[in-house]
């Protein structure tokens, strides 16, 4: 295990055991917000020493952007310019600064989508503000400000200091809304006998079981193999097309550990939990606000759940048949922010939201080429799933579409291993070198899949055109049954009796185009 992780592993363990503490003080909401930002302070310094200037400066200045400039503008201007400081912040070594440590350039991400987030959620406060001004309509008034009610924030600078910078999630993360931060300082489902101990022992089991599986094979099977000299020279093709395998499961145990543990720092917290009926969403919240409303009303126990800061569903990402439904459940906060934020903000053809979206997600994680050379291959496997499930799947009986999945999950998981060799290698000199060792076969697969869906598509577009041409140009007299087709030959058209009755029968009589032939 690396030092790093281990640095990891225990700020997330006294975390989690300081989350009891946290969860039972007896303060009001100013007074959890200082202590919480307090302790992410202290993690952030000791992690980062005199670096902790970064995400300090990009809070301050984001501060500025959002309560100087107009409400219309502030969260494209703290996208653009936290984008553009993050670059910064990765090359900063470049013109003379010191390189910042891995654990600061975590911290710094969080940061960065806290803060352009929480612009977002003001921008979007004040536009529903003035749409219900706008209004006449009541249901959809009354819809408006029920919406209103449970997602509009008005921080203050020092609010959103203290969003940035709470201990709950400042260096691993997930993902969460600042009206999801004010939610747990008020402290209601706390207050309510929320069980956060129950649902901590629920999730944590299963971090034993990760960490062990990671030891194991990354002992057998380390990522340094993949680079030496070794593998190329002595093994074969099938072997390093292999070997690809157990390299994402090590990647895949060390960070579902890390995951599981990250939300269990926010569960001992009391972050996160909310009704049950209200159907919480990961990192947004409750997202059914008529149920959140009419359970403030009910007597007896409210049924809670942490769904909002579920960030990782490791049986989802492993066993679903598809690479779209595999990443769905994979760093599921972080998929909302870019969802939110970047995708449904564009307004660009679905193929094209997909790759800039992918973009910004591989820029987030670093500037190394390896995070480009493996997400941005995500959009052209989404293309080809899309088209075989629409051309192929679709058009299968139920116990096809089973060996339709099965065959589809083996590719997706051999898909995810031969991207996350590029995340792992990120260096594009060793990553071309070992996909050019494997004959770049699944980019090879990519294309082959692509060119036959293609074709099978240009195949079905023909048959679908002549059957409508087909229909655009016959009539069919309902007395006579005789159906009139035009034709290319002249103004005169082709008369087919398709079935006149006979003596009480049905008869087939020829068209009488061929008994003028005959004639």
């Amino acid at each position: 295990m690396k030092f790093d992780d281990l640095i990891y592993l225990s700020l997330l363990t006294a975390s989690i055991g300081f989350g009891h503490v946290y969860r039972k003080l007896a303060l009001g909401p100013n007074g959890r917000q200082w202590v919480g930002t307090c302790v992410g302070l202290g993690i952030t310094i000791a992690v980062s020493g005199w670096h902790v200037l970064h995400p300090l400066f990009l809070v301050a200045t984001n501060v500025i952007i959002l309560f100087y400039l107009p409400k219309r503008i502030c969260h494209g201007v703290s996208f653009w310019w936290s984008f553009g400081y993050l670059l910064f912040f990765r090359v900063c070594h470049y013109v003379g600064l010191a390189m910042v440590p891995a654990h600061t350039n975590a911290v710094q991400m969080m940061i960065t989508l806290k803060v352009i987030g929480v612009c977002f959620e003001v921008h979007d406060t004040w536009m529903k503000r003035g749409q219900v001004k706008k209004l006449e309509d009541k249901e959809k008034k009354a819809q408006l400000e029920l919406e209103l009610k449970y997602e509009e924030v008005d921080p203050t600078p020092m609010d959103i200091f203290h969003y940035a910078f709470c201990y709950v999630g400042v260096l691993t993360g997930p993902y969460y809304k600042y009206r999801v931060y004010c939610d747990m300082v008020k402290g209601d489902a706390v207050k309510n006998g929320v069980d956060c101990w129950k649902a901590m022992l629920k999730r944590i089991w299963v971090v034993p079981l990760y960490a062990l599986a990671y030891l194991v094979s990354d002992y057998f099977f380390p990522l340094s193999f993949a680079e030496s000299e070794t593998i190329f020279r002595d093994y074969g093709f099938l072997y390093r097309l292999w070997y690809m395998t157990p390299v994402f499961f090590n990647f895949r145990m060390r960070i579902y550990a890390g995951f599981v543990l990250s939300e269990c720092v926010c569960i001992m917290a009391g972050l996160g939990a909310y009704p049950s009926t209200s159907q919480p969403k990961p990192g947004r919240g409750p997202s059914d606000y008529q149920a959140l409303e009419e359970g403030g009303h009910k007597e007896g126990k409210t049924e809670y759940d942490f769904e909002t800061i579920h960030n990782i569903d490791e049986y989802g990402a492993d066993f679903t048949p598809t690479v779209r439904a595999g990443m769905r459940c994979w760093n599921m906060t972080v998929q909302f922010w870019l969802a939110s934020n970047v995708y449904k903000r564009l307004t660009f053809s679905k193929s094209l939201k997909e790759a800039l979206t992918m973009l910004v997600s591989a820029y987030w994680h670093g500037v190394h080429s390896g995070y480009y050379l493996s997400m941005l291959t995500v959009p052209f496997i989404l293309m080809v799933e899309d088209y075989y499930d629409k051309l192929v799947r679709r058009n299968m009986d139920e116990m096809s579409q089973k060996a339709y999945d099965w065959f589809s999950w083996i590719v997706k998981m051999q898909n995810f291993s031969y991207m996350g060799m590029a995340f792992l290698l990120l260096r594009v000199d060793t990553t071309l070198h070992y996909w050019h060792s494997i004959g770049y076969l699944y980019h090879g697969l990519i294309i082959i899949m692509h060119c036959i869906a293609q074709y099978i598509n240009l195949i079905f577009s023909k048959a679908a055109y002549k059957l409508k041409k087909g229909k655009g140009t016959a009539v069919i007299d309902d007395y006579t049954r005789i159906r009139v087709v035009k034709t290319r030959d002249g103004p005169a058209a082709s008369k087919e009796i398709i079935s006149a009755p006979v003596n009480g029968k049905q008869e087939t009589v020829a068209s009488s185009q061929e008994d003028d032939k005959n004639k």
